[in-house]
C-alpha cells in the first residue's frame, strides 16, 4: 500500500510536470485507477485514512509543478470523490461478495463505475477551474474525464478478484504475444506519425483475451499505456502529432489518448471475463461430471443402467455389475436387451404396449410416467432376481432426449418375504374365518339352549311358588326350607339364562330397543324390589335414594331396570355382611344417573381394564368362591352404550366401589335407529 501511494505521488508529479501548464490539464493517469484499486483492497478502518492520504499526495505534486493552492486543492479532491464513488458503485448490490470479475454482469459494473467516478471528478475540475480562472473548463473536463475513465478501467482489474486459469496458450505463445504487441506499440508511437495507425494495437488485445489470462492481459494493457503516454508526454508519436497538425488544443490530444486506451480496455475486458466465465462454467460442467462419477461407482447397492436412445449402454456402476452378474467392459457399448431375457421384454411389452425393445420399453415407461416395476433378471451363473426399476429420461443441452437413465434395486429377498408374509396372511384369515363360524355356532348353540331351557325353568319356579302357597297342603319348616331353596336356585339359574340369551342378542346386534319417556324411580324401585328375597338371607345395610320427583328421561324400561338390578345385584353379591350398599337416582341437567356404592371387597387396580369383558371374574371374588357369570357388567355397559349414556367405576380393594351410570334425557335419532333391530 505504502509502495502504491508513492507511485501516486510520484506518477502525478511526473505528468504534471510534463503536461502543458498553460492549459491547466490535470492528468489524472494512473493515480485515479491506483487509488480506486486501494479502496477495493484495503480494510474498512484504513479506507477513508488512505484516501485523506492519497489526496494530500496529489496536493503535493501539483504544489511542487507551482500550480496555485486552488487548482492543486480542487483537483485533488475531484480525484478522491471521483475514486470514492467509483468504489462506492463497484460495491452496490454485492452484500458480502468481493468485488470481482466473474460472474455476469462485472464488466457492466466496472464500466459504470469507471463512468460515474471519471463524470464526477471532471465535473470537480472544471469546477475548480471555473474558480481559479485557469485554462478552458470545458475542455479540462473531457480530457480530465478520459484520464480518469483509462486509469480506472486499465487499472481496477489487477485489483479485483478473480479465478485463477492457466493459460491456453504455451509459454512460447505468451512470450510471442508480449513482444508483438509491445514492440507493435514503440514502433507505432516512437517511429510514426500517422494517427489512425494508433487503433492497429487493438485487435491484439483478442488474441490475449481467448488466449491468455485476465491478469496477464491488463498487465500487457498497463504496458501500452506507459509506452503511449510516455512517449506522448515527450512530445513524440502520432497523437501528439494532432496537436500541430490540426492545431488542437492540448486537453483534446490528451483526450484523444485515452480514447485510444478506453477502446483497448473494451475490447480487452468483456472478451477475457467472457472466456473465463466459459472456463469456470467448463469446470463447474467437469466437477459435477466427477461428482456424479464417484456417486455412481459408490452407489453399490444399487444399480445405475444408462442406455442412449439407441439403446446401447452407456454407464453400467458396479452395482449394476453385482446384480446382474456381469462386468462393465462386456456391457457397455453393448445392446441394453441381452441384459433381460426375451419372455421378460414381452411380458413388460404386453403391459406398456411397445416392441419388446428395451429402449422402446424406457420410452413407453417415461410417456406413461410410472413409478417403479419389478423385472426379473437371471444372471449367469442361473440365480434369479428380482429388481425393482424405475427409468427416467436424459436430456441434452439443447432440452432433446438422448437416452435414460435406470436406477434400481435388488428387492428379491424383500419379494420373498413378502410372499412368505401373503402366504401366512391368508393363512390367518382362513383360520379367522373359521373361528369366526364357530363362534357364531357356539352363540346359536348359547342361544337356542337358553331359550330351551327358559321355559322349563320358568315353570318349575312356578310350582315351587305354589307348593309355597300350600297350594298342595301346608309344608313343614324342614319342607318349606327345601322348597325355599328350590326357589332360589330356580331363579338364579333362570338369571343365568336370560343373561345368555340377552349376551347373544347384543353379539348379534338384536338386542330389542324400544324407547319411551318413563321415570327412573320406577326401575330402580323395581330392582329394588326384586332383590327382597336375596336380601332377606343377608345382614346388609341397604338404602334406597330416590328424589320426591320424578325423574323423568327416554328409555326402554325392561333394559333400565335390568340395568340397575344387575348394578345393585353386584353390590349386594361382592358385599359381606355387616357391609353398606346403597342405590342412588339423580336428575341432572341435560342426563339422569343411577350410582351404586358398596363397601364390598372392591376390584384389584391391575383388574379394573378388565371388568366389561365377557366372563371376566376378579380375584377376589373367585378367591372367595363367590358365585357369579361374569356377564353383568358386560350386559350393563351393553345397555348403556345402547341409550348413548356413559359408565364409570371407582373401586379400591377392601375398601368398595362405586359405579355410575349417565343416562340422557333424549335417545339422539341415531341411536335408536342404530339400536333397532
Amino acid at each position: 500500500m505504502a509502495l502504491l501511494l508513492v507511485v501516486v505521488l510520484g506518477s502525478s508529479w511526473a505528468l504534471l510536470r510534463a503536461a502543458d501548464t498553460a492549459s491547466g490539464v490535470p492528468v489524472a493517469w494512473p493515480a485515479a485507477g491506483l487509488l480506486t484499486g486501494l479502496l477495493v483492497v484495503v480494510d474498512r478502518s484504513s479506507r477513508t485514512g488512505v484516501a485523506a492520504l492519497a489526496g494530500a499526495l496529489i496536493v503535493v505534486a501539483h504544489l511542487l509543478v507551482g500550480d496555485a493552492a486552488l487548482v492543486a486543492l480542487g483537483s485533488a479532491v475531484s480525484s478522491v470523490l471521483g475514486s470514492w464513488v467509483a468504489w462506492r458503485r463497484l460495491r452496490q448490490g454485492l452484500g458480502s461478495r468481493p468485488v470481482g470479475l466473474v460472474e455476469e454482469g462485472d464488466v457492466s459494473r466496472l464500466i459504470a463505475a469507471a463512468t460515474l467516478g471519471s463524470a464526477v471528478a471532471a465535473a470537480g475540475v472544471a469546477g475548480t477551474l471555473f474558480l481559479a480562472d485557469v485554462g478552458n473548463p470545458l475542455l479540462a473536463a473531457i480530457a480530465t474525464f478520459g484520464t480518469h475513465a483509462a486509469a480506472q478501467l486499465m487499472l481496477l482489474p489487477l485489483f479485483l478478484e478473480g479465478p485463477e486459469f492457466a493459460p491456453y496458450a504455451p509459454r512460447n505463445e505468451r512470450l510471442a504475444q508480449v513482444v508483438l504487441v509491445l514492440g507493435t506499440t514503440i514502433v507505432i508511437f516512437g517511429l510514426t506519425a500517422a494517427p489512425p495507425l494508433v487503433f492497429a494495437v487493438m485487435p491484439m488485445f483478442g488474441w490475449l483475451a481467448f488466449r491468455g489470462t485476465l491478469r496477464e492481459a491488463s498487465l500487457l494493457l498497463l504496458g501500452v499505456g506507459v509506452i503511449a503516454t510516455v512517449v506522448t508526454t515527450l512530445q513524440l508519436g502520432p497523437v501528439y502529432a494532432l496537436g500541430g497538425r490540426y492545431d488542437l488544443p492540448a486537453e483534446l490530444v490528451v483526450g484523444y489518448l485515452q480514447l485510444f486506451l478506453i477502446d483497448c480496455a473494451l475490447i480487452l475486458l468483456p472478451l477475457s471475463v467472457m472466456t473465463t466465465q466459459q472456463r469456470m462454467s467448463a469446470a463447474r460442467a467437469q466437477a459435477r461430471q466427477q461428482t456424479l462419477e464417484r456417486l455412481v461407482d459408490s452407489a453399490t447397492g444399487s444399480a445405475v443402467l444408462s442406455v442412449g436412445s439407441d439403446g446401447q449402454v452407456v454407464v453400467f456402476n458396479p452395482g449394476a455389475e453385482a446384480m446382474f452378474g456381469r462386468s462393465a467392459t462386456d456391457v457397455v457399448g453393448g445392446p441394453a436387451d441381452l441384459l433381460f431375457s426375451d419372455a421378460e421384454l414381452g411380458r413388460h411389452a404386453g403391459r406398456l404396449g411397445s416392441l419388446p425393445v428395451f429402449a422402446d420399453l424406457c420410452a413407453s415407461s417415461v410417456a406413461a410416467e410410472e413409478d417403479r416395476h419389478l423385472w426379473q433378471v437371471r444372471r449367469p451363473d442361473g440365480d434369479v432376481r428380482a429388481l425393482s426399476l424405475v427409468v427416467t429420461e436424459v436430456l441434452d443441452e439443447l432440452g432433446a432426449r438422448s437416452g435414460y437413465l435406470c436406477v434400481a434395486d435388488d428387492v428379491t429377498e424383500r419379494e420373498a418375504a413378502h410372499a412368505a408374509l401373503v402366504a401366512a396372511l391368508d393363512r390367518e384369515r382362513a383360520a379367522v374365518e373359521r373361528l369366526q363360524e364357530l363362534e357364531q355356532v357356539k352363540a346359536d348353540f348359547v342361544a337356542t339352549v337358553s331359550h330351551e331351557l327358559r321355559t322349563p325353568l320358568t315353570s318349575m319356579i312356578g310350582y315351587v311358588e305354589l307348593l309355597e302357597d300350600g297350594a298342595v297342603g301346608e309344608l313343614a319348616a324342614e319342607q318349606r326350607a327345601v322348597v325355599n331353596r328350590l326357589e332360589r336356585n330356580g331363579r338364579r339359574l333362570l338369571l343365568l339364562v336370560e343373561d345368555l340369551l340377552l349376551l347373544s342378542q347384543i353379539e348379534a346386534r338384536e338386542m330389542r330397543f324400544q324407547p319411551v319417556e318413563c321415570d327412573l324411580r320406577d326401575a330402580a324401585r323395581a330392582a329394588y324390589d326384586a332383590l327382597g328375597p336375596l336380601l332377606a338371607t343377608r345382614h346388609l345395610d341397604t338404602v334406597l335414594r330416590l328424589p320426591d320427583e320424578p325423574v323423568r328421561h327416554e328409555g326402554d324400561p325392561e333394559q333400565v331396570e335390568r340395568l340397575v338390578l344387575n348394578l345393585i345385584g353386584n353390590g349386594v353379591k361382592f358385599t359381606p355382611d355387616g357391609g353398606r350398599v346403597e342405590l342412588v337416582v339423580r336428575e341432572l341437567c341435560d342426563q339422569v344417573e343411577v350410582v351404586v356404592l358398596d363397601t364390598g371387597m372392591g376390584i384389584p387396580a391391575d383388574e379394573q381394564d378388565q371388568l366389561f369383558t365377557r366372563f371376566f371374574r376378579a380375584s377376589t371374588a373367585t378367591a372367595q368362591a363367590i358365585q357369579g357369570t361374569g356377564l353383568g357388567l358386560t350386559i350393563v355397559q351393553a345397555i348403556v352404550e345402547r341409550h348413548g349414556g356413559r359408565i364409570a367405576v371407582s373401586s379400591s380393594e377392601g375398601v368398595g366401589t362405586t359405579v355410575s351410570v349417565s343416562l340422557p334425557k333424549r335417545v339422539a335419532a341415531e341411536v335408536g335407529q342404530s339400536a333397532t333391530p
